[in-house]
């Protein structure tokens, strides 16, 4: 989108400790492996300053603590709210796993999350959501598309492009 390099290493260098988020879910498609990934592989490219445990802690822990909820959530601590993410070790995509945080940033996707937990409900079970309607959601995901892009005048052939700003 034009925003330049990430700023994760000039930040640690200042002394600060950067977070990771997703605000356009339709431009970078809402996947935080991706952005770990990202922000790794450039940092890396320029000066090889971070390493996995880092992007983990951007994506986790300070991110909450950014947020204001770093007493409740965050890290894995009595007390805590139980949000916690399980991620499959034996897809062919990561195997052999010898460096759980390693592999999460570098080869991690959304396909290896198996179980879910938020404030130590389960919410994902087995790789599949729980209690969810998914062909009624998808339903309604596809309408609210096609709403939106019809009242924009947005066709859906991938032939739209932004006019240019004065």
């Amino acid at each position: 989108m034009g925003f330049g390099w990430p700023m994760t290493g000039r930040m640690m260098a200042a002394g600060l400790r950067p977070t990771l988020s997703i605000d356009d879910v339709p431009s970078v498609g809402g996947d935080m492996f991706a952005t770990m990934r990202t922000a790794f592989v450039v940092q890396r490219g320029l000066d090889g300053s971070l390493d996995s445990r880092d992007l983990l802690e951007f994506a986790t822990l300070d991110g909450a603590q950014a947020l204001g909820l770093g007493i409740r959530t965050g890290s894995l601590a009595p007390g805590k709210d139980a949000d916690v993410i399980l991620l499959r070790t034996d897809d062919l995509t990561v195997l052999p796993v010898t460096d759980p945080a390693g592999t999460a940033v570098a080869s991690g996707h959304p396909g290896l999350v198996d179980t879910v937990l938020v404030a130590g409900k389960v919410v994902k079970r087995a790789g599949a959501l729980v209690g969810v309607d998914l062909p009624e959601l998808k339903a309604r995901l596809a309408a609210s598309r096609d709403r939106v892009t019809a009242a924009a005048g947005v066709p859906l052939d991938s032939t739209w492009s932004p006019q240019p700003r004065a």
